[in-house]
């Protein structure tokens, strides 16, 4: 079952899409919000697979309201549904996965549907890939001994930079996924960017960095998106079309 959160201004429009979603199979509206602020509360409070955004929503606009979204969870699924196609650049450039113009296409709207299904079933049961956690032949010792310090509620813990699988922000805070645990730290991932001096961890996408020894697939997402799957770890990553080409001339033959 899909989890889907609107945010719409207008009532009747909010009704038509919530009736449009409601009719097809495996969908559930579990909120609406009128403005941007609300919507993300909404998302905060109830975890939705997917959220349809109007870009020119009160208070707070769509698009930064989906930038928030993604602060809370960036696997979420966000479309935007307006009346203009003047915002799609800016619609893409926070990695929505779809762009919908109004008056909606009920066709349209069910194929989106019917493929974000089919991503979320083959990212939930995709499962953890063992890999032995050694650092390749050549890297130096240097590299191998290189500690990280997190700080998290009056804590310090220390992580064998080799050790990092992902990195990566959800609730609005930064996780760091090992094979020994997951860390927590209220430091963003630009400030952890530039604090780790290691050629492994790649920065993939606004919300991941990755170890680069650890990938083992990498599948088509959504627009202008891969998935990536990981060793050692359940969770995926995501990775933009335009970062693809850079890793391909960075790291690959």
């Amino acid at each position: 079952m899909l989890k889907v959160i609107i945010g719409e201004d207008d009532p009747a429009m909010r009704l038509v899409l919530r009736r449009v979603l409601e009719g097809i199979f495996g969908i559930e509206v579990i909120g609406e919000a009128g403005n941007g602020r609300q919507l993300v509360s909404l998302v905060e409070e109830f975890k939705p697979d997917v959220v349809f955004v109007d870009v020119d929503l009160p208070e707070m606009n769509g698009v930064e309201a989906a930038r928030e979204i993604f602060d809370i969870d960036p696997k979420i699924f966000i479309i935007f549904a307006t009346a203009y196609d003047s915002y799609t650049h800016e619609a893409f450039e926070v990695y929505a996965f779809d762009y919908l113009i109004k008056p909606f296409k009920l066709e349209r709207i069910k194929q989106t549907m019917k493929r974000i299904s089919e991503l979320k079933g083959e990212r939930d049961k995709s499962g953890i890939v063992e890999r032995l956690m050694t650092p390749p032949v050549g890297e130096n010792r240097e590299n191998k001994n290189l500690k990280l310090l997190v700080y998290s509620n009056d804590k310090c813990t220390v992580i064998n930079v080799h050790e990092i699988i992902l990195i990566t922000r959800f609730d609005r805070k930064t996780v760091i996924h090992t094979a020994r645990g997951n860390f927590t730290t209220n430091e963003t991932l630009k400030q952890l960017e530039e604090r780790i001096k290691s050629e492994k961890l790649f920065r993939c996408h606004k919300s991941y960095m990755i170890n680069v020894d650890m990938i083992t697939e990498i599948v088509p997402w959504g627009n202008r998106s891969y998935l990536i799957k990981l060793a050692n770890v359940k969770e995926t990553a995501i990775i933009t079309q335009e970062k693809l080409k850079e890793f391909q001339e960075k790291y690959c033959l």
